[in-house]
């Protein structure tokens, strides 16, 4: 039976985990605040031969699994390495390698996953762009930047890849109502959706204080 301090204790972590998501997908947006994940992004609302979740998909499941694995990874491998190597390696310098094998890991086990779905094909015929995506990457050197616990840790990246979602969504939305006449020809196509991004992204620095 959970008592009024355990009962504490979860709300608790359950409120920093909910806090921590949605900072990932919000203030600190993987697109919005990082610009990672850019290129891929501009690219897919262009192409009319992917859908959004086709490829949005693949990125939440890597991230959130590939949490676990780089936070281990980190306090498990890396810091205890951080001891015993050499003066001119420096352990941060291995960080990028580690992170990469925990997201091929991770998406190992989301083609697994994606075998449930009717369109799995389709989903696994993006997983390893997915997977090579720098917003994958980048979220994992953030939290190790930060220093998240395992909480913190699988809060974020599952909050960055909604994040990412979210940013395909909005431009995706964007780039349909810049399709107007009355834009110049010269700013039509990416120009306009590379202008219309920087708008979001200094209204969203506007709202969190930053400018």
């Amino acid at each position: 039976m959970l008592t009024a301090s355990s009962d504490l204790t979860v709300w608790q972590a359950l409120a920093q985990f909910v806090s921590y998501a949605v900072l990932a997908v919000f203030t600190e947006n993987i697109v919005f605040s990082r610009a990672l994940g850019v290129s891929r992004l501009l690219k897919l609302v262009s192409d009319k031969d992917v859908r959004t979740w086709q490829f949005c998909l693949p990125v939440i499941l890597v991230q959130l699994l590939s949490a676990p694995l780089a936070w281990l990874a980190r306090t498990r491998i890396l810091i205890p390495l951080a001891g015993v190597l050499p003066g001119w390696l420096p352990v941060q310098a291995l960080r990028p390698l580690t992170y990469v094998g925990c997201s091929l890991l991770a998406m190992a086990a989301v083609w697994a996953l994606l075998a449930v779905l009717p369109q799995r094909d389709a989903y696994r015929e993006q997983l390893p762009l997915a997977t090579a995506n720098c917003c994958v990457l980048g979220t994992l050197l953030i939290c190790a930047n930060q220093n998240y616990t395992l909480l913190q840790t699988v809060a974020f990246s599952l909050g960055s890849g909604v994040g990412y979602l979210f940013a395909v969504v909005v431009v995706e939305e964007g780039r349909r109502r810049l399709r107007s006449k009355d834009i110049p020809i010269i700013f039509k196509g990416l120009p306009s959706s590379l202008i219309y991004m920087g708008i979001l992204s200094l209204a969203l620095y506007a709202l969190l204080g930053r400018a």
